[in-house]
């Protein structure tokens, strides 16, 4: 009896907090800045492997790594990241760009006028956090690879 009072008031725990997730989420899908309310909630049995999967995930695609390299020196146009990156297509860079803008990693500004001019530039939150994730990855291939990448 004892057990399953205890499981039921762990279940209703877990209801709560699955409730207070979703009220969050719908309010950051109306607008809201806040980039640890667009990520999308986990349920609560999910372990670290879920959480890190989440992070490598933000960071996955070919050119996103090269994109917050150069975007952790300042703002950057799309054409500064074309002439940068020459082996991707426009069509790659503004896709990754869009996701990222999307995952809360960069910032969109429309500066325009009467021509389009917009700059792409990091987040403070999430953008600053991808970096120092990056740079862990990266310390940690140089410790453990067996071999070295020549650059």
């Amino acid at each position: 009896m004892l057990g399953n009072l205890r499981e039921r008031d762990q279940l209703k725990s877990a209801t709560e907090q699955d409730r207070a997730l979703r009220a969050r989420v719908r309010a950051s899908e109306k607008g809201s800045q806040d980039f640890r309310l667009r990520v999308r909630p986990w349920p609560s049995e999910c372990s670290a492997e879920c959480s890190a999967q989440v992070a490598v995930n933000l960071i996955h695609g070919k050119w996103k790594t090269r994109i917050l390299a150069r975007l952790q020196h300042g703002p950057a146009r799309l054409g500064e990241l074309r002439r940068l990156l020459p082996q991707a297509s426009k069509k790659m860079l503004a896709q990754h760009l869009r996701e990222m803008e999307r995952d809360g990693l960069v910032m969109r500004k429309n500066l325009s006028g009467r021509v389009l001019h917009v700059e792409y530039s990091l987040s403070e939150s999430g953008g600053y956090a991808a970096l120092h994730l990056i740079s862990m990855l990266q310390y940690w291939s140089n410790m453990h690879l067996p071999f070295r990448t020549k650059e």
